[in-house]
């Protein structure tokens, strides 16, 4: 019987490769570096799907908050005038609507997506090239898209605990060791820290083994350019959103990849 992989590499969308990285992902990397084309598709769609669900429950949940009168004030707001007050709630009400819960959110989530994958992608191919590496930019977007499976079991847990709890999940992942009201460095630092989780170690680890197997790289060298990647992907990303946060005043998302 022929190889699946050889069967199916040039399929657009391969499920069955899920179970293949999950389960034993030194043997997936081994296989797919004798394919040379794009198979990166797969694994992008169902974390663009599992993101999809996961906006619509948080927009659903904020919808029915707001409608029971349940709206965050700004910590001075009983000091405002009351001409100022009228303004916030306006401004807050004209943000209710489908487009704000759902529509800018989902497009937000999937450009996160889509574009951290780029951005992950081309940034491992550069590094591990600087070091030595003998793989092609197709391989390493191949890696990066692959390696984000965990980061679906993420979206999936979420909203699980969404679904049984009907609340919002205020600090993820380790960004409730930082105060929910902190500003400057603190808040820098929170963002990071927010990024942090299992899922997040899981997806270095695949990284890794996959630079490890398809570059020609040592051990030393997969685990210093696998780290570096996602480092500079996450300061990019934690910075982006602060500086999101300071000029609009805004409650600050995920726009990148994790």
């Amino acid at each position: 019987m022929s190889d699946s992989f050889d069967i199916q590499q040039h399929k657009r969308l391969n499920f069955t490769w899920v179970t293949e990285l999950i389960f034993r992902p030194r043997h997936f990397f081994q296989r797919i570096t004798k394919i040379t084309n794009a198979i990166w598709f797969t694994p992008l769609l169902i974390l663009s799907i599992a993101v999809i669900i996961n906006v619509l429950l948080v927009g659903r949940i904020k919808s029915q908050a707001f409608l029971m009168g349940e709206v965050s004030y700004p910590p001075d707001f009983q000091y405002y005038s009351p001409e100022q007050q009228a303004q916030y709630m306006q401004a807050i009400q004209s943000t209710q609507g489908p487009v704000f819960i759902y529509v800018l959110p989902s497009i937000s989530s999937l450009l996160g997506v889509w574009v951290g994958w780029l951005f992950l992608g081309g940034s491992l191919h550069l590094i591990t090239t600087l070091f030595g590496g003998r793989g092609s930019t197709t391989i390493s977007m191949n890696i990066v898209a692959w390696s984000s499976l965990p980061l679906v079991l993420r979206e999936i847990v979420q909203i699980l605990y969404i679904l049984y709890t009907n609340k919002l999940i205020i600090n993820p992942g380790l960004s409730g060791f930082i105060p929910t009201d902190t500003t400057g460095l603190p808040l820098f630092l929170a963002q990071i820290l927010s990024l942090f989780d299992i899922y997040l170690i899981w997806q270095l680890v695949l990284i890794i083994l996959g630079v490890r197997i398809t570059t020609g790289l040592n051990l030393g060298k997969s685990v210093f350019c696998g780290i570096l990647t996602v480092l500079i992907i996450l300061l990019l990303q934690s910075g982006f959103s602060y500086l999101v946060g300071l000029l609009g005043d805004l409650n600050i998302t995920r726009p990148f990849f994790f």
